[in-house]
């Protein structure tokens, strides 16, 4: 019997570790604002928003570099549209789990703010830009629906695959 094509072991490893740094950011921004401003608990979880924000980051560099050097099991079968598609989602995730957390790092320093991941204290050499930094900041904020919206349909692709179409193809990130 043929064992089932799956992607290798480092790219399953990574896109588990992105899942739960993203996770983690999520979690901590959200309930950040249940927190007053300037309290400690605020500052702690905005820490680890920084920290599993260049978490993902780290691990998305450390991604493309090992999905360069590997080979990604077949495409399961489906139609051209099909197939475009998931490609296309595949690409978008990629262009936020890289871009998202950039936004962050510019809306900070072109703010003049500390970078805080893992309570260290942090700045990159850029110009002061107030109205830049809150651009990048806008834009982060909004591109959290985007990846909010992504991710879900990610998800429900993967699972209308693995219960609908029952055609293992969950099992191939497992």
């Amino acid at each position: 019997m043929q064992s089932e094509p799956k992607y290798s072991l480092t790219m399953r490893s990574l896109h588990w570790l992105v899942v739960l740094a993203v996770l983690i950011a999520v979690v901590a921004i959200e309930i950040m604002d249940f927190f007053p401003k300037g309290s400690a608990e605020r500052a702690a979880l905005f820490m680890v928003h920084q920290t599993a924000g260049l978490s993902v980051l780290a691990l998305m560099v450390l991604r493309l570099l090992a999905r360069v050097g590997t080979q990604a099991p077949p495409p399961v079968p489906g139609t051209p549209l099909v197939q475009l598609v998931a490609r296309l989602t595949h690409g978008v995730l990629y262009v936020l789990m890289v871009g998202m957390p950039v936004l962050g790092l510019l809306a900070l320093a072109l703010a003049g703010k500390p970078i805080q991941p893992f309570g260290l204290n942090l700045t990159l050499a850029l110009a002061l830009d107030k109205s830049l930094a809150h651009l990048a900041k806008e834009i982060h904020e909004s591109g959290a629906t985007v990846v909010y919206i992504v991710v879900g349909l990610h998800a429900a692709a993967a699972l209308w695959h693995e219960f609908i179409l029952k055609d293992r193809l969950l099992r191939r990130m497992i």
